[in-house]
Order: structure tokens, then C-alpha cells, then sequence
């Protein structure tokens, strides 16, 4: 089977990307820094550098896909975090619309079952919303505790 796994080499993206490698999948692995495309590669996988924000490039990497792993990565620069996450989403449900992909795996968060009053893990809610509006598609939300690091 064909995986796309966003996330890069994240603390899940990358033991997830191993296992099914080494079960025989094919793995790409998005990520938006290009320096990452020789530790991609060395795992087995396909690297495609590109921003979550870039709908088309979404589109053109889950195209061929049985399943797709979404999450939301951080943006420390961002003035509205929900916005921001919410907007995420909202390019992940276009790309797998467009893309025809029927089998998602979507990082989400305790909380996000609430649109209010969780801080940043309330734009997860959107998140949901927008994978959940998708017709045909079957979704799968992973809701572990959300923490953010301190910098």
C-alpha cells in the first residue's frame, strides 16, 4: 500500500514511517525543510518537501495514496494559533477531496471535541469538522494529551 505521512521525522511521523517500511508500504514523508530529504531517504522513503499550507502541493502529494496522516505541525509564529489550525484543516480536507484519498489517520488532541475554551487545541475541533465533512472518506481521529514546549 501507499502512505503519505505529514509530520517529517517528528516523534511519530518517523517511528510510524519505519514500521511500514519495513512491513513492505511505500512511504512519502512531507516535510518543509529540504535539509530532511537525506534522513527521509535513508529510512526507505519518498521525500516531498512542501508546505502544509500549499493545497496543490498537498493535492499533488496524496494523489495515488490509500491513506494519508495528517497533523497539524506548530507554527510558533503564528498571531492566531487557532486560525492557523483551523486553516490546516481545511487544506488537508481540500487535498484529500481533491486527491481522492478514502483512508485518513488524523492527529488530534484531548479537547478537541470543544470549539471553545481549550486555548490552541480548540482549532483541533475545526481540524475534525473539516475530515468529518468529507464524504467517502474514512477518518480516524488519534486524540492523545496536546502539550506544547516551552522555549
Amino acid at each position: 500500500m501507499k502512505y503519505v505521512l505529514t509530520g517529517s521525522l517528528g516523534n511519530i511521523s518517523k517511528p510510524v514511517a519505519e514500521k511500514l517500511i519495513s512491513a513492505g508500504h511505500h512511504v512519502t514523508v512531507i516535510s518543509r525543510k529540504s535539509d530532511k530529504t537525506g534522513q527521509i531517504e535513508s529510512l526507505g522513503a519518498t521525500a516531498a518537501i512542501g508546505s502544509v499550507e500549499d493545497v496543490e502541493f498537498l493535492t499533488n502529494t496524496f494523489t495515488g495514496a490509500d491513506a494519508v496522516y495528517t497533523m497539524v505541525p506548530p507554527h510558533f509564529g503564528a498571531t492566531d494559533w487557532k486560525k492557523y489550525i483551523a486553516g490546516i484543516g481545511e487544506n488537508y480536507a481540500a487535498a484529500i477531496m481533491n486527491s481522492g484519498v478514502k483512508n485518513v489517520v488524523n492527529l488530534s488532541s484531548i479537547g478537541a471535541h470543544m470549539p471553545e475554551g481549550c486555548g490552541p487545541v480548540s482549532g483541533l475541533h475545526f481540524v475534525e469538522k473539516a475530515l468529518n465533512d468529507l464524504e467517502g472518506v474514512n477518518v480516524r481521529h488519534l486524540r492523545p494529551g496536546f502539550s506544547i514546549p516551552i522555549l
